[in-house]
């Protein structure tokens, strides 16, 4: 009987540390066909944005779009405030409706990401999210980065709860079968 608690209180440990820590917020969804563009620090994390969005039903237009109509005179843009309002400048001349930032924190054990989504005319965040995991994460880096905005993005688009669920995650929506269910609005 000892042998199986201390197995259990070890399982324990290791889901723990499987299973993201989220958090989220929405006022407002975009509208399906929203002209969309993702912005971020992060090639895996936007890559999974831009895919997921879509499958929302969001219209994600190419960055390289956004880049191409910047009127700036540095091209190397980061990820800083002033940056963001160029972004948000450049995207209301185009159109679009909503620019969604990716950030990634944490450290290369214990990555987080939050996303949230502005409101181009406005400047209004309409909604945000966050991911992180609350342990040390043996998986590699990109792979955990790519979860972890799935995981915040069912957040706060309401398929998945707030905090951390044992054994409840959204990492089906998050597989490459396809199998993400789309949003009725």
């Amino acid at each position: 009987m000892r042998t199986f608690m201390i197995a259990c209180g070890w399982m324990m440990v290791f889901f723990a540390g499987c299973v993201p820590v989220t958090d989220g917020f929405r006022q407002d969804l975009p509208a399906k066909d929203a002209p969309t563009i993702v912005w971020g620090d992060d090639v895996s994390a936007v890559g999974m944005a831009t895919t997921w969005l879509q499958k929302r039903g969001l219209s994600v237009l190419e960055r390289s779009l956004l880049y191409a109509n910047l009127e700036t005179d540095n091209p190397e843009l980061m990820h800083t405030l002033k940056d963001e309002a160029t972004i948000l400048q450049t995207a209301k001349k185009m159109g679009v409706q909503e620019v969604v930032f990716i950030n990634r924190g944490g450290d290369a054990r214990a990555p987080m990401i939050s996303v949230r989504g502005v409101e181009v005319q406005t400047g209004r965040v309409s909604w945000s999210g966050s991911a992180r995991y609350a342990t040390f994460e043996s998986r590699p880096t990109k792979d955990a980065l790519a979860l972890l905005t799935c995981e915040a993005l069912a957040t706060v688009w309401g398929f998945r709860p707030a905090g951390t669920k044992w054994f409840l995650s959204s990492e089906k929506m998050c597989s490459v079968d396809g199998a993400l269910p789309a949003v009725s609005r």
